[in-house]
């Protein structure tokens, strides 16, 4: 019965599963751990265990308690397929439906799940083979390759008076939807840093004339270039 259980693992789950752990420690930089994928997935830490202890059984998760956990080859894989859809699926809709950034990653992590190669490499021709998408995130390849940045840093390590761009919004949750949608953040907007505060290292910037702070948390989850 928990063998037949275990095959019958629903697979939106665990593509969501990987997908994350692949992000947390390749888009932000932080350790996927159990309270860390806790967080990020809104379940319990038990629950994430559990799925760690299935996964590892399937060949797709390096698990040892109280340790970080690691994709295997194959989990890294389905990880970057999963990426490439949900990022080609956003492109789609906010390029060709225009659909506001608001509304079209909500609906990607829906799409991510039920799309087929041939119908993602027709998506991919279709768009061009674009290799951002419209939070600047970089869309992996067929091949699995991963086009990167250059001289981008975190919000966080910006400096007071420094003068930059957006060009990347990493989008974990709704609720750090909700604050970018709150402050009208978008990619290609330019900023100025006016403050940064020693007590938590809050930051005041200006953008479109208007100065708004941002917590850390909120600002490792932005990515920018420097300007002049």
């Amino acid at each position: 019965m928990q063998q037949s259980k275990l095959n019958k693992m629903n697979s939106s789950a665990v593509e969501n599963f990987l997908k994350n752990v692949f992000t947390l420690k390749n888009d932000e930089g932080e350790k996927a751990s159990t309270s860390n994928l806790a967080v990020r997935l809104g379940i319990s830490g038990p629950a994430i265990t559990d799925m760690a202890r299935k996964l590892a059984s399937k060949g797709l998760i390096s698990y040892q308690p109280y340790k970080e956990l690691e994709l295997t080859e194959k989990g890294e894989e389905i990880a970057i397929t999963v990426l490439r859809r949900h990022r080609l699926w956003e492109m789609f809709l906010h390029q060709v439906l225009k659909m506001d950034l608001s509304e079209v990653h909500s609906d990607a992590e829906r799409l991510e799940h039920q799309t087929s190669d041939s119908l993602l490499a027709r998506l991919d021709d279709f768009l061009g083979n674009p290799k951002f998408d419209p939070h600047g995130d970089p869309i992996p390849a067929a091949d699995g390759t991963i086009q990167r940045r250059k001289n981008v840093l975190k919000m966080n390590q910006l400096k007071e008076g420094d003068n930059a761009i957006i060009v990347r919004l990493i989008y974990a949750d709704e609720e750090i939807e909700r604050i970018y949608n709150h402050f009208d953040l978008q990619t290609d907007k330019r900023l100025e840093v006016k403050k940064i505060f020693a007590l938590d290292k809050s930051m005041e910037i200006e953008i479109d004339g208007r100065n708004i702070l941002l917590t850390p948390a909120v600002q490792k989850r932005i990515f920018c270039t420097i300007v002049d």
